[in-house]
């Protein structure tokens, strides 16, 4: 018997979803080390804790770093559930797997973008990756559909 998990493309998600994580995990780290290695917080007891000073803005590192892990946060988690939702529904096993590598690739060069300050690459690959999860939920909503009205 056929499960989800033995299908090619979620291996494609697994790993997919595994480099995504990590990747907002390390933003987050990262993030977190520029703060401290300038002793700038932008929480008070922290400061006072590693004796340094509460700032309202944040130095041009951190911030960018913490405005590229926020946004590599805010694109995994709907594209995680479209992800599951594709496999859920039985998409095409190939479709699958174009989406979820396109998906990550763009993610990646989006975060490399952001962090190396290349402004046309960073919106070309959002929008890709942006895309795919657009097309991918209709195409989920159209097997979805397209299964119920069958039973009818």
């Amino acid at each position: 018997m056929d499960t989800i998990l033995t299908r090619p493309e979620a291996a494609v998600l697994i790993l997919v979803l595994v480099v995504e994580s990590v990747k907002a995990l390390m933003l987050g780290t990262i993030t977190a080390y520029q703060r401290g290695k300038l002793g700038k917080f932008i929480n008070a007891e922290d400061a006072n804790w590693l004796k340094g000073e509460v700032v309202t803005f944040d130095e041009p590192e951190p911030n960018r770093l913490f405005r590229a892990h926020r946004n590599s946060l805010e694109n995994l988690l709907p594209f995680s559930l479209l992800a599951m939702a594709f496999l859920l529904v039985s998409g095409n096993s190939f479709i699958g797997i174009i989406y979820f590598v396109t998906f990550s690739i763009s993610r990646l060069a989006h975060s490399y973008a952001y962090l190396t300050c290349k402004p046309m690459l960073r919106r070309n690959v959002y929008s890709i990756a942006w895309l795919v999860q657009i097309i991918m939920g209709i195409h989920i909503l159209t097997i979805f559909i397209g299964s119920h009205i069958d039973g009818i």
